[in-house]
């Protein structure tokens, strides 16, 4: 159950990542950021499937929404994004915060489990969780210079 539990936790944040990407790619103006950011929600949602896959495997319900604290984030990047004299820069501030959000909980889910099927397949999806991360990371880094 406790497993089971960390994975419906990141099927969740990992929804409020793609939706979040999703609806920055619907705001901004730039066809790199938006093809960058298709990307990144095309990859949240692989982890999605994967986990919801396992989770059914399990006999337990998928999760279909995200967390309240994903729906805030959410929120918050859209209203600092039209408030921000650097729109480009506001969005990618908070999807790089998002990816903070996802990295971690991968990382205490990778901590605490203790099933080695369910730790094999945390640790099949942490390189791309963290090359995601860097991306973004790195793309914040960029535009605030």
């Amino acid at each position: 159950m406790k497993n089971t539990n960390q994975l419906k936790e990141l099927v969740q944040v990992a929804r409020d990542g793609a939706e979040f990407y999703e609806q920055a790619g619907g705001q901004v103006q730039d066809a790199q950021l938006r093809g960058l950011f298709a990307q990144m929600a095309a990859a949240k949602r692989e982890l999605i499937n994967g986990l919801s896959a396992s989770i059914a495997a399990s006999g337990e319900d998928v999760p279909h929404g995200g967390t309240l604290v994903g729906s805030l984030q959410k929120a918050y990047g859209q209203v600092r994004a039209a408030v921000a004299r650097n729109e480009n820069r506001a969005w990618v501030a908070q999807l790089e915060d998002a990816e903070d959000r996802l990295l971690e909980h991968m990382r205490r889910a990778i901590r605490e489990t203790d099933d080695p099927s369910v730790l094999g397949q945390l640790e099949a999806y942490l390189p791309r969780v963290r090359d995601c991360h860097e991306q973004m990371r790195a793309l914040k880094q960029r535009l605030a210079a």
